[in-house]
């Protein structure tokens, strides 16, 4: 036997409470009963109320209550193996985290703003594998595809700059290693027999360095990968901030000593986008939330089944028969019926002894 809800045993509390009203409004009668007068002729007086009828709809409301507050709780009874098929797509997020990402066109910074996004989206999918890449002028597999969102997004926490220290932004070598990220362990040991659904999202300012486009989405469509890009920023160009320990202390500078400024580079973007989609996040708004909606257009893959145990919910069984018990409770009153005598005749001959003496 399991509980659905086992916080929800602290409402058996109520029962010991009722029960000691009951006693208490008992007691409470029989004082009030000394007050007024000869306890013979008060008996007398109220020989119409029945003390067993009391007592027993007082068992019927304790037991009603106690019923009620067991399916509250949820008692489930039996377990029964339940087999469920998880579905979904392999995506793989290749997130920029070169300097030019920390300009503040968009606020707080490009790179914050686009981890916020990535995160809004991440709780939008359902049952979809995702994995993080992080790249500049080099990239690294910073977490292998996974289901659990929650490690995903302490990842996203940590990615900035100082994770690849090589400069620039190579898109090439972003898609290299998303490949390879498909590719990993977690990947479930995917063979040429088992094709999945697989998306590569570039997260990015569009500033390439390395790479052509046409390369990549040669390389992409041949590995049978759906690319989609966001970018991040403004096309005004802005300069790009240098801290230290925490403090702005200057702007990037070239070797002339001329301050560097950074824009987005839309083209690129939306050249890599390919067949997918190009989202956009902007300074007041963001169209990433839209992603989910085009994976969805996708088709979805079996990545396994997983078999667990399931109980029976019994909880309708004790409502049904505590609150039957409140409804007669309720309906049967407290005084006798008529033609009942009852004790009166016992009290009767208790009052005349009286008199008589």
């Amino acid at each position: 036997m399991a509980w659905l809800h086992p916080i929800l045993l602290w409402t058996l509390a109520a029962v010991p409470f009722v029960v000691g009203l009951h006693v208490y409004a008992s007691l409470a009668r029989r004082r009030v009963a000394r007050t007024l007068g000869d306890p013979v002729l008060v008996d007398r007086l109220a020989s119409g109320i029945s003390p067993r009828r009391r007592r027993w709809k007082g068992a019927l409301a304790s037991l009603g209550i106690l019923l009620v507050a067991l399916s509250l709780a949820g008692p489930r009874f039996g377990t029964r193996l339940r087999e469920v098929t998880r579905e979904g797509i392999d995506l793989v997020i290749a997130l920029d985290v070169s300097l030019s990402m920390t300009a503040e066109d968009v606020a707080p910074n490009r790179l914050e703003r686009a981890r916020n996004e990535i995160k809004k989206m991440l709780e939008t999918l359902r049952g979809d594998r995702v994995g993080l890449v992080v790249f500049a002028g080099d990239a690294f597999v910073q977490a292998p595809l996974t289901t659990d969102y929650s490690a995903l997004r302490l990842f996203l926490d940590v990615a900035d700059p100082s994770l690849i220290p090589t400069p620039g932004t190579d898109f090439s070598e972003a898609l290299r290693v998303s490949l390879q990220a498909f590719k990993g362990p977690a990947s479930g040991g995917e063979t040429d027999d088992e094709p999945r659904t697989r998306a590569l999202l570039f997260v990015s300012d569009g500033e390439n360095h390395v790479a052509d486009v046409d390369e990549i989405l040669g390389q992409a469509r041949a590995e049978g990968v759906v690319i989609f890009s966001a970018g991040v920023g403004e096309s005004e160009g802005v300069p790009i901030p240098i801290y230290r320990d925490g403090r702005r202390v200057d702007f990037k500078k070239d070797q002339s000593g001329a301050v560097v400024t950074t824009r987005l580079e839309e083209d690129a973007l939306q050249e890599l986008a390919g067949e997918g989609t190009y989202f956009r996040i902007a300074r007041t708004s963001s169209s990433l939330s839209q992603l989910t909606t085009a994976l969805e257009r996708l088709d979805r893959t079996e990545f396994g089944s997983e078999a667990f145990e399931e109980y029976d919910d019994w909880f309708q069984w004790p409502l049904a028969l505590g609150l039957l018990l409140l409804i007669v409770e309720a309906a049967v009153p407290d005084r006798r019926r008529k033609g009942d005598p009852g004790p009166s005749s016992a009290v009767d001959r208790r009052y005349a002894k009286k008199v008589d003496a």
